[in-house]
């Protein structure tokens, strides 16, 4: 590839003062860089490595269709932080060093993306959020405080999902709330007990915290079993929420049990066997609903010609799994945004793609179907876009139907 001087493009530069329109990307070489880290192993890996699963497709079918005024997109920083802050920070300081990337997507988990969202505001390059759930992530200084400039979000959000959470567990007066010892899981569980405390001024509402990976719950379970608790809900992982499943068993704990979107996932469902049936949830709504709207079912279409009916989509071809949309087609949309916003700017400086962004109206996504940021509204997922779900055994599978 040819290269040119710096005091060659500045010259270029002067000669050249004329802005594209909006739309029309300038003549610039080589291809449009992205990045992310993530945890792509470990025992969290089916969200690491689904958001990397989904970046890739939104990369191919951009390219197919000739990339963005010529130039093609390319994945160039994708590395593995298992879910571990630490990792995440180091990773994200050797992406930055990069200065060819110019869009990322935060790691998946509100543990790194808290670890990392102080570096990402002040380097200034647009983020976009797939997974975390944490408010401070976008809103450091409390939500009615402007967010991070550079920082958007697509994932189920703390305070959505307590809403839709508060209103599945209304009808019950005493209720335990189990959740992991992370930002995500401590403020999920306080917005919870609030939005159920707003329904009903007296439901009593017992909390346990619990560290991820923890291989004994039992404690914490006998607690919630001693405060009379009628339902349950766990804040978590999937892999975690097998462990919780199980002890419940050896407890012979018989009652009605809710998992938030995190935990509601493939390590579930694999950990627990038979013993997931009867378990709600709240997850995106759009993979419930049929037909699917057409960006969601594109993006299945996509996945299932590419992986078949692996681990993250499932094995039913006409149904992929509800998680899918979490995992995976954030990835998708997150990196389909970040291009967007290239296309309708014609550039990629982060002013640039950070006012495309804000200017975002509608855009048709996989896991929300209308996307819409403002300056002052950086989170794109609403109560209405999540849906109740109750896990059943159906035959030999298991599968998830939409309640509302």
């Amino acid at each position: 590839m040819q290269t040119i001087g710096r005091r060659a493009l500045g010259g270029m530069a002067a000669g050249l003062a004329v802005l594209a329109a909006p739309g029309v990307l300038r003549a610039q070489g080589g291809t449009i860089k992205l990045g992310f880290t993530a945890a792509l192993t470990g025992p969290f890996n089916e969200f690491g490595e689904g958001i990397r699963r989904g970046a890739e497709i939104a990369v191919e079918e951009c390219n197919k269709a000739g990339g963005i005024r010529g130039r093609m997109a390319e994945l160039a920083e994708v590395l593995d932080d298992q879910l571990v802050p630490d990792r995440a920070v180091q990773n994200l300081r050797r992406i930055l060093d990069n200065k060819e990337i110019v869009g990322l997507m935060c790691p998946s988990g509100s543990g790194p993306t808290l670890a990392i969202a102080d570096m990402a505001q002040a380097d200034g390059r647009p983020f976009i959020n797939p997974q975390a759930q944490t408010p401070a992530i976008v809103y450091p200084n409390g939500v009615d405080k402007p967010p991070r400039p550079n920082l958007f979000s697509i994932s189920i959000g703390n305070l959505a999902e307590s809403e839709k959470l508060g209103l599945a567990l209304a009808g019950f007066s005493r209720i335990g709330v189990v959740h992991e010892s992370t930002g995500y899981g401590v403020t999920g569980a306080d917005l919870v007990r609030k939005a159920i405390l707003a329904r009903k001024p007296g439901a009593r509402v017992t909390l346990e915290s619990y560290n991820q990976r923890a291989q004994d719950m039992t404690a914490q379970l006998v607690r919630v079993q001693r405060a009379g608790a009628e339902a349950m809900l766990v804040i978590g992982l999937g892999a975690d929420f097998a462990v919780i499943r199980r002890n419940m068993s050896r407890l012979n704990m018989n009652l009605a049990l809710f998992g938030a979107a995190g935990a509601v996932t493939v390590p579930y469902i694999e950990g627990a066997g038979d013993l997931v049936a009867g378990t709600r949830a709240v997850n995106h709504a759009a993979f419930g609903r049929r037909p699917m709207h057409a960006e969601a079912q594109k993006f299945v279409d996509l996945y299932r010609a590419k992986h078949g009916t692996d681990r993250w989509y499932g094995p039913d071809a006409a149904n992929p799994l509800v998680s899918l949309a979490g995992t995976v087609g954030s990835g998708y949309d997150c990196i389909n945004l970040l291009l967007d916003a290239i296309r309708r700017s014609g550039g990629t400086s982060p002013a640039e793609m950070i006012a495309a962004l804000d200017q975002t109206k509608d855009f048709a996504g996989a896991t929300i179907p209308a996307v819409s940021f403002t300056p002052q509204n950086h989170v794109a997922l609403k109560v209405e876009d999540l849906g109740t779900y109750e896990m059943l055994k159906r035959g030999d599978r298991v599968v998830l139907e939409l309640r509302d």
